[in-house]
């Protein structure tokens, strides 16, 4: 554990809980709105599409964002860029209440997810300054299951605001979790990058540290592994209205139960997966679960004509679960080999994971139709590659391995 970690050691479980609230921007703006996206389209007058177009724009927002706040927190420390992004996230939240154009909402998602980014980055890299090895693998699992709670909750939360307020109550309560991240980061987030260790390159420079790290197998093969596997939940994301509204026939608050329901099992992998580390190494997990989790998908896709809840929902929670077991491990991974550069590492990994979101998420919209088949697909095609890329693409992978001389200086 580091010196900044042995400092803030009695307020740990503090600091990643505000972390996991400043996190929740994006699943909170994912899928809170998902039940109202009828509702919206007729407010906006939009074209059939427009809604599922703001999600993946959304996506690519926070891909850009990623990339904007990596160089910022690594120049100018965690917390003040991290305040500029909540308070970026507030104002488009605002804007996006007033405004009655379908391009300009759009538009408004993009600048959105830019200001949902800076929790993302900075609590990985956070993460990384306070934790090392195995422990940053335990606290990265820990704050992905407290993130995660954003994914159970806020498709039911959604549905009862619209059903009981209408579409508006939903962006209002994303404001009030702006305005109370910003708080939060105010009163309880201590610095975590002195100022001795901040880089005093030009931004511009930092983005070379982006083609260090694109160079280092030890770096980008676990991080497209991550990306891929989010990528599935994105796909679940993206289709999750039209299957479990239209082609299953749900209301809005039986939605937002059954999509609760699937997300529920990122928090009990999560919490398996901090068993396992202690137990296992890092990539000891990713090795046995990764054929586990095409497996399962393969099965999902094999029951996707069913019109029938029970049968789509069992394999859906299983595949959905494994990404709790896989997405923390590869981050902590990708975030271990990147150490001395982790707000750019930070950076990339989500640049990566939202990159490949917003490809997939666009593909599974625009094949949306009577069936779950494009969900299914959706699922098991991003699990394939992260299978193939692990064990093809990869070096060897452990903590030897990550904690080696060379691998060090091959970003340095």
């Amino acid at each position: 554990m580091s010196k900044v970690a042995s400092q803030a050691g009695p307020n740990a479980l503090t600091i990643v809980a505000v972390l996991a609230v400043l996190s929740i921007f994006p699943p909170l703006a994912t899928d809170m709105y998902l039940s109202a996206f009828a509702d919206i389209q007729a407010y906006l007058n939009a074209a059939d599409g427009a809604l599922e177009l703001s999600l993946s724009v959304f996506f690519l927002g926070l891909c850009v964002g990623q990339l904007l706040f990596g160089p910022l927190i690594d120049r100018y420390g965690r917390k003040r860029p991290l305040l500029l992004g909540a308070a970026l996230f507030c104002v488009a939240t605002v804007l996006l209440l007033l405004t009655r154009s379908a391009p300009a909402f759009i538009g408004l998602r993009f600048v959105q997810a830019l200001g949902a980014c800076g929790g993302m980055v900075v609590g990985r890299a956070v993460v990384t300054d306070l934790y090392q090895g195995q422990a940053a693998a335990r606290t990265m699992t820990l704050l992905v299951m407290l993130m995660t709670l954003g994914p159970v909750v806020s498709p039911l939360l959604g549905g009862i605001l619209v059903t009981q307020f209408g579409w508006k109550a939903v962006f209002v309560t994303m404001l009030a979790i702006g305005v109370l991240a910003v708080l939060l980061t105010l009163l309880l987030l201590p610095e975590t990058l002195p100022k001795s260790k901040r880089l005093a390159t030009p931004l511009w420079a930092v983005f070379g540290d982006y083609w260090k790290l694109l160079r280092s197998r030890q770096f980008l093969v676990p991080a497209l592994v991550s990306a891929f596997v989010q990528a599935a939940m994105f796909s679940f994301i993206t289709a999750s209205s039209s299957v479990f509204l239209g082609v299953l026939g749900l209301g809005k608050i039986e939605y937002g139960l059954a999509f609760g329901f699937v997300a529920l099992g990122l928090v009990v992998a999560a919490f398996v997966n901090n068993r396992l580390l202690a137990k296992l190494p890092v990539a000891a997990v990713v090795n046995r679960v990764l054929p586990l989790f095409v497996a399962i998908s393969l099965v999902l896709l094999l029951v996707s004509g069913t019109h029938r809840l029970w049968v789509l929902i069992v394999p859906l929670w299983f595949s959905i679960a494994m990404i709790g077991l896989l997405s923390a491990n590869g981050t902590s991974i990708a975030m271990e080999a990147a150490r001395g550069l982790s707000g750019a590492g930070s950076a990339l990994v989500g640049a990566l994971q939202f990159g490949v979101a917003f490809v997939c998420s666009a593909v599974v919209a625009s094949a949306i139709g009577s069936s779950a088949r494009p969900l299914a697909l959706g699922v098991v095609l991003p699990a394939i590659v992260a299978l193939l890329l692990w064990f093809l693409g990869r070096a060897p992978f452990g903590h030897e391995a990550m904690a080696s001389d060379k691998n060090h200086h091959e970003l340095h």
